[in-house]
């Protein structure tokens, strides 16, 4: 069947907007009709090559849309169903999924680059995108990485919990769920650490800061609920959190960004006895340097975050009724809604710092308000 797909066909070059026809289902896959996807910074990681993908691909992994059809095994959806698509597919027998690890399957990244996917227009097989591919009109997935929702949901909402909401307000409410009461900081105010933040608040956080060089991004921090903004030019981020903290540091620190630099700064902004989160994904080669006198010295936890170790089923329902209360207004992530064909200026935005969440829409009588 003849789609249209943002094709990586080289590391470091613009997508490709072209023709892909994907390939016929498996029993246990199922087709879905993309409406709409969120443009991730994990995306242009893979694009530039930060993060590996194997090319050509057609990239996009926070999709949402309605179902087309199923595969002959499949039963829990059926075509029109409205679904979120998960980009661990766990398989849900292996030892991680048994323990409730589902973010950590071990079958799910070979189970996912073994299914039927898609070829181009010249025939030639394409890679998938961590099992999603959401930068298309459609996409084949395995039918356990897509979760329900109610048909009212707006899909441009639906798709940020994909990946980006999942990551980050999993990181507060289930890696290192914040106490009611504490003092939480968020380095970085993307997607991911603005999700943080919100599910901080969630949890009745008591003091939110929010760290970030962009002055749009603290503003938004500040009415999404933080109670400060820091900027880094102001001077050391350290001094800075401890100076509003009683000196002693933020209980939890969520790093959103991936980088040493913001690393390193939020395990020195953490208190004695507290827990540093790390959120952004990072390059495959970089390294961090740790103090080990410091960690056992000073008790600190110090916990990496995976897909903010969320169960699918469970969680992407929990948090967009989150959503329909309010009390996670995710539609404030959304800051440019875009056709597929610009993809590249989309890309271009996460650069350069500009907005915070890009929304590619196929269909823009199903988005949600602007």
């Amino acid at each position: 069947m003849s789609e249209r797909g943002a094709i990586l066909r080289t590391i470091g070059k613009p997508l490709e907007v072209d023709e892909i026809t994907l390939a016929p289902l498996a029993p246990d896959q199922v087709r879905v009709r993309i409406v709409a996807s969120g443009v991730c910074h994990s995306d242009l990681s893979q694009a530039t090559g930060a993060l590996p993908a194997g090319t050509p691909c057609v990239l996009g992994h926070e999709g949402a849309g309605v179902v087309e059809s199923v595969g002959s095994d499949v039963h829990h959806v059926k075509p029109g169903d409205h679904v979120v698509i998960a980009w661990v597919a766990a398989c849900g027998h292996c030892w991680f999924c048994l323990r409730g690890e589902v973010h950590l399957c071990r079958n799910a990244i070979r189970d996912t680059y073994s299914m039927p996917y898609a070829t181009d227009a010249g025939g030639n097989a394409l890679f998938t995108s961590m099992g999603v591919s959401s930068f298309a009109t459609a996409t084949n997935c395995l039918a356990r990485a897509v979760v329900p929702i109610d048909a009212d949901i707006p899909l441009d909402i639906a798709s940020l919990i994909g990946c980006g909401v999942a990551t980050g307000a999993g990181a507060a409410l289930n890696t290192a769920p914040v106490e009611h009461g504490s003092a939480v900081a968020v380095i970085g105010l993307g997607g991911v650490g603005l999700a943080s933040l919100m599910a901080a608040k969630v949890r009745g956080a008591a003091e939110i800061i929010a760290i970030d060089p962009v002055a749009s991004r603290r503003e938004t921090a500040i009415a999404l609920g933080a109670t400060h903004a820091v900027n880094p030019a102001d001077g050391d981020v350290v001094k800075q959190v401890r100076s509003l903290t009683g000196r002693r540091g933020a209980d939890y620190v969520f790093e959103a960004v991936g980088r040493r630099a913001t690393i390193e700064t939020a395990i020195e902004a953490t208190r004695r006895g507290g827990t540093t989160c790390i959120v952004g994904a990072a390059p495959v080669e970089e390294r961090v340097s740790l103090s080990a006198y410091d960690l056992y010295m000073h008790a600190k936890t110090l916990v990496g975050c995976q897909y903010g170790s969320v169960v699918p089923g469970r969680d992407f329902p929990m948090l967009l009724n989150l959503w329909r209360t309010g009390r996670l207004p995710l539609e404030r992530l959304i800051t440019g809604r875009v056709t597929l064909d610009e993809v590249n200026g989309a890309f271009d935005d996460l650069r350069s710092g500009t907005g915070i969440r890009s929304v590619i829409v196929n269909e823009q009588e199903e988005s949600g308000p602007p």
